[in-house]
């Protein structure tokens, strides 16, 4: 028989709310955290607005580890759970930090500071500013090695970058570390700290991010994304315990098609939501949590791909994505997007999209608008497709 994962504590801190319940209250009466970015100068930047969070780590070296830290505190202690440390495993979708702006600053002047890299000047100047580079606030895997630390989980212990699915991804190999009995209790999310200069500059040069300032995943006038932050952790474990959703289908795919665009026959996408919902013995589900960017082929290859993937059984199943009220996670998207989906089965709530006026035939779907939708949830598809076009989908069920 194949051993469950079960659900068994959440936790999130994002711009809405330093935990998950005031932030999926929040997210339930409509509100959005997009605002003009105030913390530093966004004169000229291609985007000027984003959903940064307030309230802790303001000035930390490393944002991600203080974000992550917290939300997985709150899933722990809602979990109540003891376990051998050797039985516990942590998973976690993050990407690199960054030093400094200063510690940039100066490794830019140190090539000469224009438009030509120097590379002689900066072999000799840039040599005394590595002691300024911290290993632990750059590297990756930071943040799931400190919350190993915190928790003192000695069994497998992975980061996984995949951009856009790197939470969800996470998610995934924490429930299969589960089912071949490597783990008794996984520790999972992912988490993102993007709100700074470098990402704005960087999604903005890619053209990814709204010149409008508006996020509206699916609506006819969309033109890109908002850059979001915050994380989202899970504790699953094999034991039941008061359990009420366990993670019943997780597919991973890879486009193999493009760096930065998705396929546009969304089969890659496809074939993800067909593994999840088979691991799940599902054909249907109750509602589903979109990848939904705001970008404009992504939205259209995802809404696609869904009709594709569920045919008539779509009309059943309501379609939302958080995006527009709190940002592009990145990183910690989709594990985000699994605590939407959770909530949904929970509380009979599926959350709306904020920012969605005027659907886009091209996406036509069943979509939650304005405040949160009222019905009963048994199961839920949650979605994270990335750059690299590495796909997740994950399925959860009432336990």
């Amino acid at each position: 028989m194949r051993r469950e994962a079960f659900v068994r504590g959440v936790g999130a801190v994002s711009s809405l709310g330093l935990d998950w319940p005031s932030t999926a209250e929040a997210l339930a009466r409509g509100e959005s955290a997009v605002a003009r970015v105030e913390h530093f100068d966004v004169e000229g930047f291609p985007c000027q607005v984003a959903a940064p969070v307030r309230g802790i780590a303001e000035g930390a070296e490393d944002r991600r580890r203080e974000f992550a830290l917290r939300a997985a505190r709150e899933a722990w202690a809602q979990a109540g759970l003891e376990a051998a440390p050797e039985r516990v495993g942590v998973f976690i979708g993050a990407e690199s930090g960054r030093a400094s702006y200063s510690t940039v600053l100066a490794l830019a002047q140190a090539a000469g500071g224009g438009a030509r890299f120097d590379h002689g000047a900066f072999g000799q100047r840039a040599r005394e500013l590595a002691p300024r580079i911290d290993a632990a606030a750059v590297s990756p895997a930071a943040v799931a090695s400190m919350l190993a630390g915190e928790f003192r989980a000695r069994g497998p212990c992975e980061t996984l970058s995949l951009a856009c699915s790197s939470g969800a991804a996470a998610i995934a190999e924490g429930v299969r570390a589960i089912r071949r009995s490597e783990v008794d209790v996984a520790l999972c999310g992912g988490v993102g700290a993007d709100v700074d200069p470098l990402m704005l500059a960087g999604f903005g040069l890619l053209g990814a991010l709204s010149a409008r300032g508006v996020s509206c995943p699916f609506d006819a006038h969309r033109d890109g994304f908002v850059v979001g932050e915050g994380a989202a952790m899970v504790v699953l474990a094999a034991e039941r315990g008061n359990a009420r959703a366990s993670v019943a289908g997780v597919g991973r795919s890879l486009d193999a098609w493009h760096l930065t665009a998705p396929d546009p026959e969304g089969e890659g996408a496809a074939m993800a939501m067909r593994a999840a919902l088979r691991e799940a013995k599902l054909e249907a589900v109750d509602c589903v949590q979109a990848h939904g960017t705001s970008t404009q082929l992504n939205d259209e290859v995802e809404a696609q791909a869904l009709r594709r993937v569920l045919g008539s059984r779509l009309a059943q199943a309501h379609v939302s994505s958080v995006k527009g009220a709190l940002g592009h996670w990145i990183a910690g998207a989709g594990a985000l997007g699994l605590l939407c989906a959770l909530h949904a089965l929970e509380r009979g709530e599926i959350l709306p999209t904020a920012g969605l006026r005027h659907p886009d035939p091209r996406c036509e779907l069943p979509h939650v608008q304005g405040t949160a939708l009222r019905k009963r949830v048994d199961s839920a598809l949650v979605n994270a497709f990335a750059f690299g076009g590495a796909n997740t989908s994950l399925v959860v069920v009432r336990a």
